[in-house]
């Protein structure tokens, strides 16, 4: 069974590497030992010895004479391979880790696990509980290491912790003795010179970070050529077939196109000839010329019936099945010319080393967004003329996005990881059962866990009967993504499921039971993997994904045309049928047994206003049912429908349904009729869908069976910020908390952590309201309805005012949200044309003119207006020259206050004494209380703001006046507010001299070294040390530092920037005593300030204080 693993890294990311490297030359003692190890290792005598006889050699010829590592005998400071390194995991140690290591302490880069020769790496072997690949994983883990390395002296294979384990760099020592260039890859990727350099990073980390950029601006020229090549093609079948309806020919289009992929990836992994496009597109008749297209039916005749003279199998499978359709086209050579051309990629196996080879993640997307593009052109179709008369495209109604593998990934395994564990045991314990009269049934007790050398007969034929009946068991499991489009998913399953079968067959190898027992790609695609969608290129697309991902040479493709099928998911074609009768009907061989084992997918994230058509319907057959629930609700629903008991859901959906009124009957349905299992809440998190505004959650559970009920659920609320793209699985095991199933019902759930309500509850106890405290509450900035007009720059103040004095009087000191910072809010230098209801606007001449040149967008809009658009303002009564929105309270904006922002990133309340207008991305307090604003930017505020307030797009909140009213504010003693008031009031002042000190040093930049533009760093210099600020000012000059230059950068620093490293530390340090004094007023516990810090959401306004 041939397993095709995947590489790390793209050979572009490689190549200059591996072009760097200069071997030694062949008659040196380090390649020749590697020949000797390579000569060793390849006979039978080498399996008889263990790796402790071998490993220690083994690393210090390979490691380290020939990748240049040192140990601690070879002198100097600092060496970079320890052996035995430092972490136990199940009683083991780690035989060695590169990195760096000496008196300054160590840097661990890479752990190293070695194994015997009869290892195989992937599965237990020898009696361990654990593949070597999964222990080497482990001690990554443990020693936070990113790279692990694991070795069977045969061959050396390198992991990064966050992809999965078929993702890995390979070498054979037969071939690295054998193959320059395989050695100089080896010696490029892991030499010690670029894994642990003196100075520097570890070069592992810039290559992964260089592919991942590689793979994404490739699959953006890939695409762009691919539908540039659709779009030609469509518009050459449009022109030369104009009997034919345009519908029809876009689905030829793509159909044409899918068998020329499918062809053109067959020669590049050797399923074809090499260059049949290239042929089929040059060959000529010498005496009769007929169109090239007529060649590319022939070879698509040639692929279908096979074609031996040819050396072409026959495929099938539906994809190259005659087709009328297709045959009667009239098609130009410059279409055909296209085929060649995408033929030119590289679509072979990982590692063939080409600049643009074309993997299975690549062509997912590239499927993905082919099925966007082709809904967006049947939307322009139907429309005609008017492409927005049919309203968004076909996906962005069906609300389909592309779903990354790393999430797949997680999904699959927590739904079909389950399944498989409960089947596992209840095989293991049948066969138990029926050996328990022999003495070898404990062999059973584990079935993973044998040393075949050391079995008896009995026990070996009573393993051999285990795995047998499980390798043919895993046939039976069934899994479906009800909402498939290009099938990433499908794929996904269909990785993990051969994973599994591929165990079973090297379980059966090592008791002697042969090998080659079945056919698992075909076996996967024909009884586990199914898949619905509503658009038929979609499952086109995911059906040719699958034949992509299975085809073999001389084997015919599998019919797909019963497993994934196009079709509405959640509405039966007959009003009186049920969705599960749907379903029964549409695969009845699957609820012949019950229903399906695993249900996974993205559901389509469509508004409810798409689907008013389907609403009776969905009110008749659907318990979550609301006249407002977007399409996915009824996904969640019908998931569950057709799982058997005990069969597991996961999906990956927005998670407003957990908390939206919409959602009441969804999540009662899910308190009685499923197990909740896991419930992960991503936040605003755009590495997921950067094309979708949403806000995902992944969620797993079990449809009740006849075992006991779980008490809880595992649930993991991850931040933006914190979000791990590489590292999910063990973020969500290692944050996630226990939380009762009983606090899942029909009400909003809350997903936080045991404790959390309560102090909640105690903040709102302890403390009176903020209008109860403080006897006010808060005002809304000015909203002038045309900025462009009223607000002005200090220049065109001071301007007006020589025009006419008057006009002093109502030019105001103007704030806008983003100026507004905690403590203090640093002008930005704007004044507003305070222009109140009832001004006489003739006793400011120099401001009316001014404002008479925007009159045009000053004018309200009159009430009978029946044009189009309206170029003013909106309607109001309000004259030309006043500002839109009456402002009453206008003359507390005079008064010392206490201001924020309408929309909040981080806890910022300020102290405004200078009597500055705010604008309406503004709010203010009209008060002054210095207790006040210390409590309002305090940790323990952001925490409870954090959990009642509303959250906006990119996890900002919105304090919104009611709320912000309810606040809790803890009464202080006496003693407390003079110690908050105290410290609040030198904060202003330090912020203030910041702020200052800022800008000098901005100013003086400016100035002295023309930087224009600072860096953000720059803008605040005291994260910086003398080094760093040298450098960023390098970098914003357009010429470099001479030796003077950097003397005088260096001086200044010292001289300003010191100074404001100094203030910085006295603000933190003022900022912790607040906190303390707040979390003392509201009576915290050192428990409960530990919660707190526990739960902290992200952008505390201080950092965690240090304890015991």
């Amino acid at each position: 069974m041939a397993v095709e693993s995947k590489p790390l890294f793209r050979p572009e990311a490689i190549r200059p590497v591996v072009e760097s490297v200069v071997l030694m030359p062949a008659s040196t003692q380090p390649r020749v030992k590697l020949g000797k190890w390579a000569a060793l290792l390849s006979t039978a005598a080498a399996d008889k010895k263990k790796e402790t006889e071998l490993l220690p050699d083994y690393l210090r010829d390979v490691f380290v004479e020939l990748l240049g590592y040192t140990g601690p005998a070879d002198g100097g400071p600092v060496y970079t391979l320890k052996r035995e390194a430092l972490v136990q995991v199940d009683g083991k140690y780690a035989d060695a880790a590169l990195g760096r290591f000496g008196a300054a302490g160590d840097t661990i880069m890479v752990a190293v696990e070695g194994k015997g020769p009869r290892d195989p790496l992937d599965r237990p072997f020898a009696g361990r509980k654990r593949s070597a690949v999964e222990q080497a994983a482990l001690y990554a883990l443990q020693l936070r290491a990113d790279w692990y390395v694991v070795t069977n002296l045969k061959e050396i294979r390198l992991y990064h912790k966050g992809h999965d384990t078929a993702h890995y760099e390979r070498f054979e020592m037969g071939t690295l003795a054998a193959d320059e260039a395989e050695l100089r890859r080896f010696v490029a990727i892991l030499g010690a010179a670029r894994v642990a350099p003196d100075t520097g990073v570890n070069h592992l980390d810039m290559l992964f970070v260089e592919s991942k950029k590689i793979g994404r601006a490739l699959t953006a020229d890939y695409y762009r050529e691919y539908r540039q090549l659709r779009e030609q093609t469509f518009a050459a079948l449009c022109q030369h077939n104009p009997q034919r309806p345009p519908r029809e020919l876009l689905a030829l289009t793509q159909k044409i196109l899918d068998r020329v992929l499918f062809i053109a990836f067959g020669e590049d992994r050797g399923l074809l000839p090499r260059d049949t496009i290239a042929d089929a597109y040059k060959h000529r008749d010498r005496y009769t010329r007929r169109p090239i297209w007529e060649n590319f039916r022939g070879l698509f005749d040639a692929v279908n019936e096979g074609k031996p003279d040819l050396g072409i199998d026959q495929y099938n499978g539906g994809l190259y099945k005659p087709d009328p359709a297709v045959d009667l086209l009239t098609v130009p050579d410059a279409v055909c010319e296209g085929f060649k051309r995408l033929a030119d990629y590289e679509y072979g196996k990982p590692g063939s080393g080409s600049a643009t080879y074309i993997d299975v993640d690549i062509l997912g997307h590239i499927f993905e967004q082919s099925i966007t593009d082709l809904e967006e052109t049947q939307t322009q179709l139907a429309a005609g003329a008017d492409a927005d008369a049919a309203g968004p495209s076909k996906r962005k109604r069906e609300g389909a996005f592309y779903t990354p593998e790393f999430i797949t990934g997680y999904i699959v395994a927590e739904t079909l990881g389950p399944v498989l564990r409960d089947r596992f045991e209840t095989l293991r314990a049948a066969h138990q059962l029926a050996a328990k009269r022999s003495k070898k049934a404990k062999a059973l007790d584990d079935p993973r866990v044998f040393d075949a050398d050391m079995l008896d007969t009995t026990a070996r034929n009573l393993l051999v009967g285990f795995w047998r009946d499980w390798a043919n068991g895993l046939e039976t499991v069934r899994i479906v993504d009800p909402s498939c489009g290009s099938g990433a998913f499908l794929i996904e399953a269909f990785d993990q499921m051969f994973a599994h079968y591929r165990e079973a067959e090297g379980y059966l190898q090592a008791l002697g039971s042969g090998s080659n027992l079945f056919e698992p790609q075909r076996t996967i695609l024909t009884h586990n993997l199914f898949g619905m969608d509503l658009n038929g290129a979609a499952v086109e697309i995911a059906r040719l994904s699958c034949w992509i991902k299975t085809a073999a040479r001389g084997k015919l493709l599998t019919a797909l045309d019963r497993n994934i099928i196009e079709g509405n998911s959640v509405v039966a074609p007959a009003a009186d049928v049920s969705p599960r009768d749907h379903w029964r009907a549409t695969f009845p061989d699957v609820f012949a047994a019950g229903g399906f084992d695993v249900v996974i997918g993205n559901p389509p994230y469509v508004r409810q206003e798409w689907i008013k058509g389907d609403k009776p319907y969905l009110q008749r057959h659907y318990r979550a049912y609301d006249g407002v629930a977007d399409l996915y609700v009824y996904f969640y629903e019908l998931g569950l429908n057709v799982l058997r008991p005990g069969g597991r859901l996961g999906y990956i959906v927005t998670n407003k349904w957990m908390k939206a009124g919409y959602g009441e009957a969804l999540r009662q349905l899910y308190a009685e009729a499923a197990w909740l299992e896991t419930v992960v809440d991503l936040g605003h998190n755009k590495q997921i869908f950067p094309d979708a505004d949403v806000f995902p959650c992944i969620l797993t559970a079990r449809k009740p069976d006849a075992g006991p009920a779980p008490e809880s659920a595992r649930v993991c609320v991850i931040p933006r910020e914190q979000f791990r793209v590489d590292d999910l699985s063990r973020q969500i095991r290692a944050e996630g908390v226990s939380v009762p199933r009983s606090r899942f019902g029909a009400d909003p759930w809350n997903l936080e952590p045991r404790g959390v309500a309560d102090l909640m509850a105690k903040l709102k106890a302890v403390g009176l309201t903020l209008r109860e405290f403080a006897g006010v509450s808060p005002l809304y900035g000015v909203k002038t309805g045309c900025n462009e007009a009223f607000v002005v720059d200090t220049p065109t103040r001071d301007r007006l005012v020589n025009e006419h004095p008057s006009s002093a009087a109502v030019l105001k000191k103007y704030l806008r949200g983003q100026d507004v910072d905690r403590w203090r809010s640093e002008w930005a230098g704007q004044w507003m044309i305070f222009a109140r209801r009832g001004i006489d606007i003739n006793q400011f001449p120099a401001v009316k003119r001014h404002l008479e040149a925007y009159r045009i967008q000053l004018e309200p809009k009159p009430k009978d207006w029946a044009g189009k658009e309206w170029p003013g303002r909106k309607p109001g009564a309000y004259k030309w020259y006043e500002l839109q929105d009456p402002v009453e309270y206008w003359q507390a904006f005079g008064n010392p206050k206490l201001v924020y922002q309408v929309i909040q990133y981080h806890p910022s309340y300020a102290l405004d004494v200078a009597g500055m207008l705010g604008n309406d991305k503004t709010f203010f307090l009209p008060t002054a209380d210095l207790y006040l604003l210390g409590v309002l930017n305090s940790p323990a505020m952001w925490w409870h703001n954090w959990r009642a307030l509303v959250h906006l797009k990119d996890e900002a909140l919105s304090p919104m006046g009611y709320l912000v009213e309810q606040t809790p504010i803890p009464r202080p003693t006496a003693d407390q507010r003079a110690a908050v008031e105290a410290a609040v009031g030198q904060l202003v002042e330090r912020t203030r001299e910041r702020q200052t000190g800022r800008a000098a040093v901005v100013d003086w930049l400016r100035a002295e070294f023309g930087v224009e533009k600072p860096s953000q760093k720059l803008q605040d210099p005291a994260g910086l040390d003398s080094d760093e600020f040298t450098a960023e000012v390098k970098k914003g000059r357009k010429k470099g530092l001479t030796v003077a230059d950097v003397k005088r950068l260096r001086d200044e620093f010292e001289a300003s920037v010191r100074p404001l490293q100094r203030l910085t530390r006295e603000a933190d340090a003022l900022e912790h005593r607040i906190s303390d004094t707040v979390n003392a007023a509201f009576g915290l516990t050192p428990a409960e300030v530990k919660l707190m810090w526990d739960t902290a959401p992200p952008r505390m306004p201080v950092q965690r204080p240090i304890t015991g």
